[in-house]
């Protein structure tokens, strides 16, 4: 997680040129990506800048529109902003296999860059582009890339993109397990507003999963619509037409080829107070996949959460979710994250979740089924 702050900074040169040549750092040895992190944040944030926090320029992110948006949005020129986020990511995940007293451990560390270019040349249009280094892959992705015009109320974006299929709510380090319903293409998406009461948006692309003994993919749509019928209050409701297509690829195994297509739902409900934000969403499939087996071939996930924020420097965010005919995830988990504001740019996350499994959906390499995880996660955070 991280903070957003305000988008009135002016870029250093130097500063920018120590940035770029960290990047060559970044696929060193664990202690060195520490390192970049710490050099990262002493390059980026000038220590003549108040260590206070001003509660209406710093906000932490809880959604992939967020994430895309963090960072200081530096002015290059007065129509180019250069924004960035790393994130140093740990996470222990322990394993009981059921029917016998084993113990599976699975330990994994990351860190990822992201840099975000904004460009405004003209009043009414906008470019963005969005890279980013894993070091789990060891190379840099184009993770958007959008040209989009204005002319209110209507906004047509086009490029590679996130599709408005879901909002993915949440104040963890791990993600939530409806996330597999995530999609990212490109597509063309136009969004209609009504009175900042209520947006309309569709989408058109060329999903990843194609029919079966057919060599074209055809074309695919979404549609959604967010309602705030009160301040504190918001709605949500988008529709799929293909789940195949979303990043999870619940097809791999069959060539991301169908016999038919699926189309998923999701809806969310968000509420927000001075002090808290109760989040609710759930996502899933409409009909089952003929191609997979009965047991998993419907699969459907929820995830409520409850962010509280006694102190402007110290988060405190509860989950509980489940899923039903969901591969390798749990049918119920839940936990705790903390998160603190270390400096003005830079936030450590701690976590933990309880994970049981049902229905021998998850299984070791042996193929027994595994009973519970317990997860232990930690993330640092820094915006530039």
């Amino acid at each position: 997680m991280i903070i957003r702050i305000s988008q009135n900074r002016s870029l250093n040169n130097k500063r920018t040129r120590a940035i770029i040549s960290l990047l060559g750092l970044i696929h060193f040895a664990q202690w060195r990506r520490i390192v970049s992190v710490v050099l990262i944040g002493a390059v980026c944030i000038p220590p003549s800048w108040a260590e206070t926090v001003d509660d209406e320029s710093v906000r932490l992110y809880r959604t992939r529109a967020e994430k895309r948006e963090a960072g200081l949005h530096r002015q290059v020129t007065p129509w180019l902003s250069l924004s960035g986020l790393v994130e140093l990511e740990w996470n222990k995940d322990r394993f009981s296999v059921a029917r016998n007293a084993d113990v599976i451990r699975k330990d994994d560390h990351a860190m990822t860059l992201q840099l975000g270019l904004i460009a405004t040349p003209l009043e009414f249009a906008t470019a963005e582009l969005i890279l980013e280094y894993d070091t789990d892959t060891d190379r840099v992705k184009t993770e958007e890339f959008i040209i989009g015009v204005e002319s209110d109320p209507w906004e047509l974006v086009a490029g590679k993109q996130y599709l408005p299929f879901g909002e993915y709510f949440s104040y963890f380090v791990t993600g939530p397990i409806i996330e597999f319903g995530e999609t990212r293409d490109t597509a063309a998406t136009l969004t209609y507003d009504f009175s900042d009461r209520l947006d309309l948006s569709v989408s058109a692309y060329q999903g990843a999963a194609g029919e079966s003994g057919r060599n074209n993919r055809g074309l695919d749509w979404t549609f959604a619509i967010e309602a705030w019928p009160r301040p504190n209050l918001a709605l949500g409701l988008s529709y799929l037409t293909d789940l195949a297509d979303a990043d999870s690829r619940l097809l791999a195994e069959n060539d991301n080829r169908f016999i038919r297509k699926v189309p998923g739902v999701s809806g969310y409900v968000l509420w927000i107070d001075n002090h808290f934000e109760l989040t609710f969403e759930a996502l899933g499939a409409t009909q089952s996949f003929v191609e997979l087996e009965a047991d998993r071939d419907q699969p459907w996930g929820w995830n409520l959460e409850l962010g509280l924020f006694p102190h402007q420097r110290f988060d405190l965010a509860l989950r509980i979710e489940g899923s039903r005919e969901l591969e390798d995830e749990p049918h119920l988990q839940y936990g705790a994250a903390v998160t603190v504001l270390l400096h003005r740019y830079v936030t450590l996350t701690l976590e933990y979740l309880h994970g049981r499994y049902d229905d021998d959906l998850a299984t070791d390499d042996d193929d027994n089924p595994l009973e519970d995880v317990n997860r232990f996660g930690a993330q640092l955070s820094v915006a530039f």
